[in-house]
């Protein structure tokens, strides 16, 4: 419908009384009356308010616990059932609040993981060295409130583009180990299971000859940060050691409009956004992380906790 180009003919109210008869004069050119253009526009821009503030205050803070369950070739039996909890894209104080995060490690405590693993992105870049110093500074305070016995970290290509170090430094003070190009076994008795950390792709380029160890004789997990990343791990030769591949980076896509998908996608964030995704023998999955950068907006896009739990392929 097109406001401001219908023709409207003479209009005429009656009453009861004649002498209470009433006319109304034609609008100049032929034109809608200007109420009816000022009622659309105050309208819309309510609905667009609207719609802002619960982007804003109520679908920004909207958290989805999802499960999935990773296949595993010759998973050890220790590892059978093995539960881990992955996060991803805190951005704390880029938009995200400290209170949001505390609620995001109250519900991965509720979960009772085995190991946590954060792919990334844990402040946002932008703002003076002193705010992001506080910020790295407080996430891996807050971050110490997790009660799995074991977590590990990863950089994003914001945690890089701040300095890798003013990220990794505060993170490892307070027992978060951060994984760059390297890996760390898990121990269940005598079995194992690899966790391999790559660097960031977007700024860097990461070494999966030193990620993926040569010989691993157990299954292997790879944590990075950009999906699209995985078009490169399929060509590499240690492709066949690495079971899985956790990412986030994509925030799912953040808004995501009914019909159109999300409106903007970061780079090597572009083909594999969220969810799960098959490449041979591997399963790649992407969350939808926490925070958000751009705008302080989600919409039809929530936070996410993933819950894994692996089996036996």
């Amino acid at each position: 419908m097109t406001y401001g180009h219908r023709k409207h003919p003479r209009e005429t109210l009656t009453t009861t009384r004649p002498q209470d008869r009433i006319h109304l004069a034609p609008a100049p050119s032929g034109r809608a009356p200007s109420y009816t253009r000022r009622a659309f526009l105050t309208t819309a821009g309510l609905a667009a308010a609207g719609l802002a503030t619960y982007s804003n205050t109520l679908a920004r803070h909207e958290l989805v616990h999802s499960k999935i369950t990773l296949p595993i070739r010759n998973l050890p039996d220790a590892f059978v059932g093995f539960r881990m909890v992955q996060i991803s894209d805190l951005h704390l104080h880029g938009f995200t609040e400290s209170w949001f995060l505390e609620q995001v490690i109250g519900q991965v405590n509720a979960m009772d993981p085995e190991v946590v693993l954060i792919t990334g992105d844990f402040v946002s870049r932008g703002g003076s060295q002193r705010k992001i110093t506080q910020a790295a500074g407080e996430c891996a305070e807050i971050l110490s409130q997790l009660k799995a016995p074991q977590r590990f970290g990863i950089l994003g290509n914001h945690d890089v583009a701040v300095g890798a170090n003013r990220v990794i430094e505060p993170l490892e003070a307070h027992r978060t180990p951060v994984l760059v190009d390297s890996f760390f076994a898990l121990e269940r008795g005598s079995d194992l299971l690899w966790l391999a950390g790559a660097d960031d792709a977007s700024i860097r380029l990461p070494d999966l000859d030193m990620s993926i160890p040569l010989y691993p004789k157990a299954p292997v997990i790879l944590l990075a940060h950009e999906p699209d990343f995985v078009d490169h791990v399929v060509k590499h030769p240690r492709f066949p050691l690495i079971d899985a591949m956790l990412s986030g980076h994509t925030h799912g896509g953040q808004i995501r409009l009914p019909g159109v998908g999300p409106l903007v996608l970061p780079p090597l964030g572009k083909h594999y956004v969220q969810g799960a995704f098959q490449f041979e023998h591997m399963k790649l999955y992407v969350n939808r992380g926490v925070g958000t950068v751009g705008v302080p907006f989600r919409f039809n896009c929530p936070a996410e906790i993933t819950e894994i739990t692996l089996q036996r392929a």
